[in-house]
């Protein structure tokens, strides 16, 4: 598979964790923007860094810090979409 379209999967799978975890309520949207925007960094360096023939390895899925409550911030449980 070519490095580009490697990548560009691996930031669309970042982007969706992302919004399922803030949709669920686990992070916030704004640690969800900071981590995205590390993620895009990340793929960008990468792309301009020369390689030596091997991909290194996707950032972890599963280390998404959790953003500690703060005071005035949405409830863990948000109210559930109305149902068509």
């Amino acid at each position: 598979m070519p490095p580009k379209l490697t990548k560009t999967i691996i930031g669309a799978v970042v982007a969706i964790a992302l919004a399922a975890a803030v949709s669920y309520g686990l992070i916030s949207q704004q640690t969800a923007d900071q981590i995205q925007t590390k993620a895009n960094q990340t793929l960008q360096d990468d792309r301009t860094s020369p390689t030596s023939g091997q991909q290194p390895p996707p950032p972890p899925q599963n280390s998404i810090p959790q953003a500690p409550a703060q005071p005035g911030s949405s409830p863990q449980n948000p109210a559930p979409a109305p149902r068509p």
